[in-house]
């Protein structure tokens, strides 16, 4: 390389070092930039100075309200929005900067862009603190990076207007565009989350009242929850353009679809409401349906869920609870008889057997004193005298045959104690000695 190429490089080096302090020093060192730091300093100190004081003030001011349901419902915005209370003040006074800077028209980039970075900081402090999964909560706390660099840089109004430019196609009046279809994700997800989380509160609301019974409980928060979810469905659709309209010509096609592919589930599911409105069976209800014995745990509306002795649980469909037969051990009361057969010898004292027979139940302590336990005769079999047990307990959802095996095994013990024999099958063949005997043997 020449000398001569050397000292142009040289000079062009300088001449751009000289230039990038120039720009520093009008951009930094300016007496606009000076007023946006001291605009954006007296908003820290303002919101350093006044937050311990506005959270005071709102606690104060939420211990006031003598209403429970009115305290309730503002306690939980109070702790979460306390911890905030800084951030969301600094955030109101940048604004407030920003503001007053476009209205004297002078430049405002400093404050813009602190404004930026404190709203997304508040941004995704509430979001961590209200999405629980870890992986949307990253992703809407990258979301807020993201739109705030682009607010910084000012790029929003030429990415949204590109985003804006219609594809070629319409949704009913409005042109379609990846603006209109993120606009529309987005909106979706948030009306379906909080249609979930009023959902959710709303069944806890629903279930602390004691005027209503498990089956009214569960209907009205299913009702709740499908008319919230079906509210924000129709809102995002309408946002979106859709002419609701044309609804009526889907819900012909899915009636058609009901009628041939879904007619099971559709049975199922008016069996569901049917059965929560008529209370037939309930949760809590120990049921006896075809081979399955339990304890309904849950009522849905496609089917019920039955929890057996042995800890199975069975997912029955609703169906099968209002075509079919069905045994409701609680149904009215859940006072329960339970019926046993025993059998005695001949040879035995019928009344002493009987007598401790009703001595054993009354010791058996699920055995309820009051309706009285019996044993009846009920007949004279080949090989025994019949008897029947009868008791009642209060719990069958703790198990009939348990508390059977409890009160045979006591009569077993008390009847060998006191000569009580038990029968068992036997035969007598009788010969006529005086008549001989004629035997044939085959070849």
């Amino acid at each position: 390389m020449q000398s001569k190429d050397i000292i142009q490089f040289v000079q062009e080096g300088e001449a751009l070092v000289q230039k990038s302090l120039h720009w520093a020093q009008n951009t930094f060192l300016s007496l606009d930039t000076a007023w946006q730091a001291g605009a954006v300093l007296l908003a820290v100190i303002f919101a350093l100075f006044l937050g311990p004081y506005v959270k005071a003030i709102a606690a104060h001011l939420a211990q006031l309200v003598n209403n429970e349901k009115l305290k309730r419902f503002i306690t939980p915005p109070g702790q979460f929005l306390g911890p905030l209370t800084r951030a969301i003040l600094l955030f109101i006074f940048l604004l407030a900067a920003l503001y007053a800077f476009n209205l004297l028209e002078r430049p405002a980039a400093l404050v813009r862009i602190f404004a930026s970075l404190t709203g997304a900081w508040i941004l995704i402090r509430m979001v961590s603190n209200l999405i629980t999964e870890p992986f949307w909560a990253r992703t809407a706390a990258n979301i807020a990076w993201v739109i705030a660099a682009l607010n910084i840089f000012g790029l929003i109004g030429p990415i949204t207007d590109f985003l804006g430019t219609p594809l070629g196609f319409k949704i009913g009046e409005k042109d379609f565009s990846i603006l209109l279809l993120l606009d529309g994700i987005i909106l979706a997800t948030i009306l379906l989350w909080l249609a979930s989380w009023l959902s959710s509160s709303l069944r806890q609301r629903i279930n602390t009242l004691p005027s209503l019974t498990p089956s009214i409980r569960l209907l009205l928060s299913k009702a709740v929850q499908v008319t919230l979810l079906t509210l924000a469905l129709l809102i995002t659709m309408t946002r979106m353009g859709f002419d609701l309209s044309s609804l009526a010509i889907i819900g012909g096609a899915l009636s058609f679809g009901i009628g041939f592919g879904l007619q099971r589930i559709f049975a199922n599911f008016i069996s569901g409401i049917i059965l929560l409105m008529d209370r037939s069976i309930k949760p809590g209800d120990v049921i006896e349906v075809d081979d399955t014995y339990g304890k309904i745990g849950s009522l849905g509306l496609r089917y019920t869920s039955v929890v057996t002795r042995d800890r199975k649980e069975h997912l029955i469909p609703n169906e099968s609870f209002v075509t079919g037969k069905v045994v409701n051990w609680s149904y009215s009361t859940p006072e329960v008889r339970v019926k046993r057969p025993v059998g005695i010898s001949y040879g035995a004292d019928v009344n002493e057997a009987i007598r401790l027979a009703i001595e054993c139940m009354n010791a058996v302590p699920r055995v309820l004193k009051n309706p009285k336990p019996a044993c009846l005769l009920k007949g004279f079999g080949d090989n025994s005298v019949d008897l029947e047990l009868r008791f009642w307990i209060r719990d069958a959802e703790n198990g009939v045959s348990n508390i059977s095996s409890e009160v045979l095994l006591a009569i077993w013990q008390s009847f060998n104690q006191n000569g009580i024999a038990f029968p068992f099958p036997q035969r007598d063949v009788h010969l006529d000695a005086d008549a001989p005997l004629h035997v044939v043997i085959d070849p």
